[in-house]
């Protein structure tokens, strides 16, 4: 279909130039559509545009926001330096003993094991996800980076910077194993063990035997003679193993197994998740249709997709004791509604929709003002609205079919309606 072709054209256009650029040139662009006025300065070329073509005239009128990288790139030179001067200090803090085999390994593998269960809990398990009051972090990186202006857009920021953070993660790791080969090269360590709560070597072969599972097809875990050979104590610390290889060898691999391949694979599996939710932001949004039809003064139509099929109005009575009525940007309707959405802060909103109070157990209706404009905020409701609810439908309300615009602002409730997979409605009061 020709429709899908345009579709993939401006989904293109938004990625030029990868992921973290598609993002903000998105969120410019939606930025722009939400103003007022959201025309371009007219060209003397007076012939009919493509979409794409409307959104390249767009990109070159306007001045894109670049985040300031610079922050980013500090945190991923600390996070180097960090992992390089820990392990560094981890390796020659006594030149003279063994170095107990549990503090690497509590260091580097153990705790950003941890951290990353924590991270993927906090990424896709959390029901405050989307809250920043949960993630002080990046709230401080939005000031940082100076992106206060896509708040609203939590659900496609957070995600991009939680990738952000896992990739300069991922250096701490690399480079403290970096260090290690390093400082090894040039230096001879000894690796030993010992624990004031394991008193026998026997429950020390079998952690180690637990802690090498993962690699025990490509390296043999320390043997039981081993552990044997190379416990020490205080009074023992001269104590001199030949065999020292396995020991180096174990460290290394519980770096690479449990410090660096959990972390990436959380960060690809957060940009993957980050450009799934962009493009499908993309593809949903009504932006791309108002943005176009203001630049040509025309009635609303659908202008990447070319059939002609609507979502069918149907005529409900108003208030409904059968359904949850949700108002959008209407405070002073005159019957009862769970929520009015769209008139306060849109983190108050946010909150209230991740929140049980947004979870119903019936149809759940949103009341619109026709003569008002789809906008990507209503947007972002419904999709939030969608994962908890199975009904959701839009009523037009008041009607007042007697007003020239209404059947304008109706061919749009239904493009938007049919984007984003919901059901159209006329709403009428009880007599």
């Amino acid at each position: 279909m020709a429709s899908k072709h345009v579709t993939k054209a401006i989904e293109q256009f938004f990625f030029k130039g990868g992921a973290t650029r598609a993002l903000f040139r998105w969120l410019d662009f939606r930025l722009f559509v939400s103003q007022k006025n959201n025309k371009l300065i007219p060209s003397s070329d007076n012939r009919s545009h493509s979409a794409t073509e409307y959104l390249q005239a767009w990109q070159q009128q306007m001045s894109l926001t670049t985040p300031a990288t610079g922050i980013l790139r500090l945190l991923a030179v600390i996070a180097v330096l960090i992992g390089f001067t820990a392990m560094a200090g981890v390796l020659n803090v006594s030149q003279a003993s063994f170095i107990n085999i549990w503090v690497p390994l509590a260091l580097f593998a153990f705790l950003p094991l941890l951290l990353t269960l924590s991270s993927f809990y906090f990424s896709f398990l959390s029901p405050a996800k989307h809250n920043l009051h949960h993630h002080p972090l990046l709230h401080w990186l939005i000031n940082k980076l100076n992106l206060q202006q896509f708040i609203r857009y939590k659900n496609l920021l957070l995600p991009w910077l939680l990738w952000q953070l896992q990739s300069a993660a991922i250096l701490f790791s690399a480079s403290a194993l970096l260090s290690f080969f390093i400082l090894a090269t040039f230096q001879d360590y000894l690796f030993g063990w010992s624990s004031t709560l394991i008193t026998d070597s026997a429950t020390m072969t079998q952690l180690m035997t637990a802690i090498s599972w993962p690699w025990h097809w490509l390296l043999e875990a320390p043997t039981a003679e081993l552990i044997q050979q190379t416990r020490f104590n205080a009074q023992a610390s001269d104590l001199t193993v030949s065999a020292n290889d396995v020991w180096w060898m174990t460290l290394v691999m519980a770096i690479v197994v449990y410090g660096i391949l959990p972390r990436l694979l959380l960060a690809l599996l957060l940009r993957q998740q980050f450009i799934r939710q962009l493009r499908r932001n993309i593809q949903n949004s009504s932006d791309v249709e108002q943005f176009i039809v203001a630049q040509q003064h025309q009635v609303s139509r659908n202008p990447i997709q070319s059939d002609d099929h609507h979502v069918e109005s149907g005529t409900v009575s108003l208030p409904s004791t059968e359904t949850a009525l949700i108002s959008w940007q209407q405070p002073d309707i005159h019957f009862n509604v769970e929520k009015n959405l769209g008139s306060d802060d849109w983190l108050q909103d946010e909150q209230w929709l991740n929140s049980a109070a947004s979870q119903f157990d019936k149809p759940v209706w949103i009341i619109i003002d026709p003569m008002q404009t789809p906008t990507g905020e209503l947007a972002d409701c419904i999709e939030l609205l969608q994962q908890y609810n199975k009904s959701i439908s839009l009523v037009l309300y008041p009607i007042n079919a007697d007003d020239s615009r209404y059947q304008q602002q109706q061919k749009s409730w239904q493009f938007f309606a049919q984007r984003h997979v919901v059901t159209l409605k006329e709403g009428h009061a009880h007599v």
